[in-house]
């Protein structure tokens, strides 16, 4: 009977928590589904296993499908509705972005963290989603479960969310070869004139 009473609790804790995590993806979605421009000023980290290196630039975003992150280094990643445009890492040229393809995978990784739309990027990628607060932050953490998936894109995705405005403040990848690659925006200038020119 202990035994019953005590799988109860657990399968009624364990609904409890997923419910928590449901109305916090869907708050975070529902605040940030609101913004529709922003500029910011953009940091880059990305960690090698022998090698750490960092560039500054801003960060440009049109609702739903247009950002640009400009380095101060020369490097770039565009994206407009069609295409990514970008010199960054392995990535030198223009690519068409098609649907279910690793660029178009790439470039929603950004386009859905900054409109909170963390659940739609893990329905669309296969990705098992868990959330934890810690530090002034929601953490939701997206990691690869299918199969056919491992090797195209990235095998982890982490957004941060401030706890208090449920704003972005940070995405972090974990690729198959064991880099880490860190996204963080700060100054945020929300609902901005954005240059269209920027985008081209």
């Amino acid at each position: 009977m202990k035994k019953l009473i005590t799988l109860l609790a657990v399968f009624l804790f364990s609904i409890q928590l997923q419910a928590q995590n449901i109305a916090l993806l869907n708050s975070i979605k529902a605040t940030n589904g609101k913004i529709k421009t922003f500029e910011a000023d953009l940091a880059n980290t990305l960690v090698k296993p022998k090698k750490t290196t960092s560039q500054e630039g801003k960060l440009y975003f049109v609702a739903p499908k247009e950002f640009a992150a400009i380095f101060t280094t020369g490097k770039y990643m565009i994206v407009n509705a069609q295409k990514i445009n970008m010199n960054i890492g392995l990535f030198d040229g223009t690519f068409k972005l098609k649907e279910g393809g690793m660029m178009q995978s790439l470039s929603n990784i950004f386009l859905y963290g900054f409109q909170g739309k963390v659940q739609d990027l893990a329905d669309e990628n296969g990705y098992s989603l868990t959330t934890k607060t810690e530090e002034g932050f929601h953490i939701i953490t997206g990691t690869i479960k299918k199969k056919k998936l491992i090797g195209i894109g990235y095998k982890q995705v982490v957004f941060k969310y401030h706890t208090d405005s449920l704003l972005l403040k940070e995405i972090v990848l974990f690729d198959y070869s064991g880099n880490m690659d860190v996204y963080t925006i700060s100054n945020v200038k929300y609902d901005v004139t954005v240059d269209p020119n920027i985008f081209n």
